[in-house]
């Protein structure tokens, strides 16, 4: 990624249909001054409350990552701070008429390919990038394990396995370098995985009440019942969700490794890694 900082060119306006509460929403992109850093806006709510991409101020990661307070919150971040992580945007303001993002296609191409369309504006400032100086890692001893991993490095790279003991869908390994080149090419347009049990409980829930099996790699009894991007197209999504929660961070360089690990290990290791690298 280049040494400046980087914003959008203009005001972007992206609406789509939430995954989650199945409504359609709008979301506005405003760029922001150097030294902002990505901050998200309720700008449905009286006053337009403001909170700034930050991992204190992330309330849950059942499914998603949710930013919020005690009187509001905005879910499913991820996927946008994953392609403002790997195009490089620093600044911006992030306005949301509702409480969760678009979907879009249910990976980050759908945000990345509006902001290259938009473009790209680099700042006077030079970007500030936490490098990752000592091994820092948090794991899950519940049954399946899993693990999470951060190491030295020059710059980000992220490696994840997928465990799971469906038959069909096996383990899956990738790894990659992530610059905006591999980011478009390699890990932007992997979508998010849904096993059929899982959408009936949801449901239940009144989670995934949006989306259908195109937004999804769809996971049944007999095997995939929707068509695969990526062979390794599940790991993939994993590593794009991890940069977006990386994000809160801010740019971050280091080895990434995870093992069977989520949005709730994600934020673990973000919060270690903070103390680590102040």
């Amino acid at each position: 990624m280049g040494d400046q900082q980087q914003t959008l060119k203009q005001t972007l306006s992206i609406q789509g249909e939430a995954l989650h509460t199945g409504k359609m929403v709008t979301m506005t992109l405003i760029p922001q001054p150097e030294d902002t850093g990505v901050r998200f806006c309720r700008s449905d709510l009286p006053g337009k409350p403001v909170l700034p991409a930050q991992p204190e101020h992330v309330v849950d990661t059942y499914r998603c990552t949710t930013l919020g307070n005690n009187d509001w919150r905005i879910r499913t971040i991820e996927h946008l701070m994953a392609a403002l992580h790997g195009l490089g945007v620093d600044n911006l303001l992030v306005e949301v008429e509702g409480e969760e993002l678009p979907m879009g296609d249910g990976s980050a191409w759908y945000f990345a390919r509006a902001i290259l369309e938009t473009g790209l504006e680099a700042q006077a400032k030079p970007r500030r990038t936490r490098k990752v100086t000592a091994p820092v890692w948090v794991e899950n001893g519940n049954s399946p394990r899993s693990y999470l991993l951060a190491l030295p490095g020059e710059q980000l790279h992220i490696s994840y396995f997928f465990t799971s003991n469906n038959n069909n869908v096996g383990n899956q390994f990738y790894q990659l370098s992530v610059t905006p080149e591999t980011f478009q090419k390699e890990l932007a347009s992997a979508r998010t995985i849904a096993f059929t049990y899982e959408i009936e409980a949801l449901r239940r829930q009144g989670l995934a009440q949006g989306g259908n099996f195109d937004v999804a790699v769809v996971v049944g009894e007999e095997g995939y019942l929707s068509d695969l991007r990526y062979p390794d197209e599940i790991a993939r999504h994993k590593i794009l969700d991890m940069l977006g929660d990386l994000y809160l961070l801010g740019p971050v360089t280091g080895k990434i490794i995870g093992i069977g690990s989520g949005h709730k290990m994600d934020l673990e290791l973000v919060l270690r890694l903070r103390e680590n690298l102040r």
